[in-house]
């Protein structure tokens, strides 16, 4: 039966304008006391009214949780946990403890219990739209892709751990009969997982692209749809003894009608008053933001929180749906600003300081065997998959990872009066310990012991000519596609070397993002892939496609890393040492303007490319694209048998021997011609100009003989090779000095597509002397940074080698093998 009561005025006693009730008015004044125009030179205190009031409280709280996130970033731990730490010591712990209050007057005004309703009311208004914002971000076409381990590891990580925290709630908590419900919050709050901590841990730690990564994104995901399923049927039962049947019917039904009713009908809005590419209108925003509250109500209504309401509105609508930057917005207002509060409503009705030496302890039991269930439930399922203990164990400290559920779930058993102040705080307190413990567990157990090593494979000039060719491209934006797929496409990928792409977008992390390593399958629409990464996807795939359908003996696989720029290039790194790659590819951080000029994209697509060289376990190349990507569709050979110029400058180094062999291996393509032009030093001018100074700089820079040796055996066996190959031209030309060098390439034929040179890292020659004092971009190397100024062709791209780094600077041992 419903509430008579439903919809009621309630009676409100008569107040005047002071908010002072009157015997015998019938008038109802509006209280003035919420907004004040009286400063402190008034006899009024501002702080008597409650803007004023509030504002202080969100400033205090907003410092302190910056603080907190601020001291806890260097140990990797999650935002959650900076967030509720910060929470607890705001509340009572801490800044608004009675001890504070006394010593600090103001904090006892700005934190007097009658003056914190307003922060809860606002913090959890954030809450909701936080909600919303989780459901969101989850992705249930995932769920059709989960496999039976993960399935069994969410499962029982959700099951198994309900039944003890209850258990340890009843057995030792030892709580008066009037809190007796209180099992079925603490059942809950061990059964979640929190899956946007675990996906923000795997992205500091760099192991999304790992296997343990994907099993442990997908069972959270199971495991945290079984924990919102325990939650409702303890608030449906907590709710209301005597209706929990229909409280939980009503869920089930406004679920239902969710699916069904809202979804398709807000589908039909957003389409309808939206046009394709446009973004959306503020009629839209205000219509969904309206939407979360109105789920949220409903639910609310039906007995169960208002939280359900919104976290199934976000999951209904589909991902990517509304935009990154709607959401990415609406987290910087509800999650940032507002959140926090939440988090310090809970610190205020959190008195750790009123816990005794039993309480303590309790709290260490409660937390010690708190991490036990999950841990090995965890291990027996993965035993039963035959995967490694450690794996097992390493997952199981992961579905130990808690969030914002947990706590929330634990607020609601309090909030519905079935769990006492203590209980609530020992909880909290294990809330807080599994949330900082996981971090430092995992990164022992998977930390990197040693820097990216080199295999056999990792250098072109040891690659065997029956070899296949493993590239790995970044792509930042999608305009520097066309240039690296016509790269890949003159590298003359044959049945006896094939060419096996993976072609990576690298997109940045952002707080709340659900950071994974996507694999896009090119092989279907864009409209049957799983998630579609910032509405770039659709063109990556259609160009890779072709560019296989043009050379079959190419593949290609598609991959989207996302993390901060900061440690992006270990994603990159890491994807390389797994797939085995020789080659990295990747495009230069300034891209040409209609105007011939070079204008930068990203200042941090720079930092990027630079920890790629410094770290990578394989050659690397930078294509600076100046048209190339244009070159190879358009241009007409016009009589010519070649359509593709390339000219590759060889001055001597490791760097440039690798360059030569990829060059080598471009000229065997059917439309390219090669250029090869090699310095070689004049020994006699180059000392007779020097002083005794620079006889002792030249000692120094030519001491290593065996370079010379290495890059003489190259060149003789490249000069083998090509013999009787007409399209392929060797020129030496003599020089003393940087100077003459420049004049030299400056005389050379411009009409060249492609420049091919090495970097040079760690090789000192007289022939580049002075050159890398003028270099604005050292990535490119002296020789590449000079071919991109005004004085040489603003048409011609360049592709800068750089052999891998722990080789590069001095190392003489390579092997000297051409393609």
């Amino acid at each position: 039966m419903v509430n008579p009561n439903f919809l009621k005025t309630p009676d409100i006693p008569s107040y005047n304008v002071r908010g002072k009730p009157v015997a015998g008015v019938d008038k109802l004044c509006y209280m003035t006391d919420t907004v004040t125009d009286n400063g402190i030179w008034e006899e009024i205190n501002p702080l008597d009214s409650k803007l004023p009031i509030f504002i202080f409280q969100l400033a205090i709280v907003l410092f302190v949780t910056r603080l907190c996130l601020l001291l806890l970033k260097p140990l990797r731990q999650p935002h959650f946990a900076a967030e509720l730490l910060a929470g607890i010591l705001v509340g009572s712990t801490a800044i608004a403890s009675e001890f504070a209050r006394e010593h600090i007057p103001a904090l006892g005004a700005i934190f007097a219990a009658s003056r914190i309703m307003m922060m809860e009311t606002v913090g959890n208004l954030g809450l909701i739209y936080h909600v919303f914002l989780l459901g969101l971000e989850m992705d249930l076409r995932a769920l059709t892709s989960v496999g039976p381990k993960a399935l069994g590891i969410g499962i029982a990580g959700a099951i198994f751990p309900f039944v003890i925290g209850a258990s340890l709630y009843i057995f030792i908590a030892d709580y008066p009969e009037s809190f007796r419900w209180g099992f079925l919050y603490w059942g809950v709050a061990l059964s979640v997982t929190g899956l946007p901590v675990i996906a923000e841990i795997f992205a500091k730690l760099k192991l999304l692209h790992s296997e343990i990564g994907r099993i442990a994104m997908s069972s959270a995901l199971v495991n945290d749809l079984s924990s919102w399923f325990l939650l409702v049927v303890s608030l449906s039962i907590t709710s209301s003894y005597s209706s929990t049947f229909l409280s939980l019917l009503s869920a089930i039904v406004f679920i239902i009608f969710s699916i069904f009713v809202i979804r398709p009908a807000l589908l039909w809005v957003i389409r309808r008053r939206t046009r394709e590419g446009e973004e959306f209108s503020e009629a839209v925003v205000c219509a969904i933001l309206a939407m979360v509250l109105v789920c949220g109500l409903l639910t609310d209504i039906c007995g169960v929180s208002s939280m359900l309401g919104a976290f199934v509105f976000g999951l209904i609508i589909p991902p990517d749906f509304l935009g990154h930057r709607f959401v990415l917005m609406l987290q910087g207002f509800a999650s940032d600003l507002l959140l926090p509060l939440y988090y310090a409503s809970l610190g205020m009705r959190t008195h750790l300081g009123g816990l005794n030496k039993e309480d303590v302890l309790m709290m260490v039991l409660v937390s010690f065997f708190s991490f036990i269930p999950k841990i090995v439930c965890t291990i027996a399922v993965s035993y039963l998959y035959k995967m490694s203990l450690r794996e097992g164990f390493t997952l199981g400290v992961l579905m130990n990872t808690k969030g914002l559920v947990a706590v929330m779930a634990m607020s609601l058993g309090r909030d519905h009066t079935v769990m006492n102040e203590d209980g609530f705080a020992i909880m909290l307190f294990t809330i807080f310990f599994m949330s900082i413990a996981t971090s430092p567990i995992v990164n022992f157990l998977y930390r990197r012991t040693k820097r990216f090593l080199p295999s056999q494979h990792r250098v072109l000039q040891d690659l065997k000519p029956d070899a296949e060719l493993r590239i790995l491209t970044c792509i930042h934006e999608v305009q520097t596609v066309a240039g690296i797929t016509a790269l890949l496409e003159i590298s003359h990928a044959s049945r006896r070397s094939p060419i096996c792409v993976f072609a990576l977008q690298l997109m940045q992390l952002k707080k709340h993002t659900t950071a994974l390593l996507i694999v896009h399958d090119s092989s279907r629409t864009s409209s049957e892939n799983v998630s579609k990464v910032g509405g770039q996807i659709d063109q990556l795939i259609a160009a890779f496609n072709n560019l296989e359908h043009q050379s079959p003996n190419i593949s290609v696989q598609l991959l989207t890393a996302i993390s901060p720029y900061g440690t992006m290039h270990e994603d990159v790194c890491s994807i390389a040492e797994e797939k085995q790659v020789t080659l990295i590819i990747l495009p230069f951080h300034k891209r040409q303007t209609i105007h011939n000029n070079m204008e930068e994209m990203n200042p941090a697509y720079k930092d990027v490319n630079n920890n790629i060289l410094a770290n990578a376990p394989s050659t690397v190349g930078i294509l600076v694209d100046r048209g190339f990507g244009t070159l190879l569709p358009t241009k007409k050979d016009e009589g010519i048998s070649r359509s593709c110029r390339i000219a590759m400058i060889f001055i001597g180094g490791p760097d440039d021997r690798e360059a030569l062999t990829y060059a080598l291996r471009m000229a065997r393509h059917p439309k390219v011609s090669l250029t090869v032009l090699r310095f070689i030093l004049d020994e006699s001018r180059a000392i007779a100009g020097s002083t005794q100074n620079d006889d002792a700089d030249f000692s120094v820079i030519m001491g290593a003989e065996a370079e010379k040796q290495a890059d003489d055996l190259l060149v003789n066996e490249f000069r083998h090779k090509v013999q009787n190959d007409g399209s392929v031209v060797y020129i030496e030309e003599m020089s003393s000095n940087g100077a003459e060098t420049v004049k030299i390439i400056a005389t050379l034929d411009q009409d060249f597509d492609l420049y091919v040179v090495g970097r040079g890292l760690g090789f000192f020659s007289p022939l580049k002397g002075g050159l890398d004092e003028w270099s604005d971009c050292p990535e490119l190397g002296s020789i590449g940074d000079l071919l991109l100024t005004s004085d040489f062709s603003s048409t011609a791209s360049i592709f800068v080698v750089q052999q891998h780094a722990w080789l590069n600077p001095g190392s003489s041992t390579q092997g000297n093998s051409i393609l």
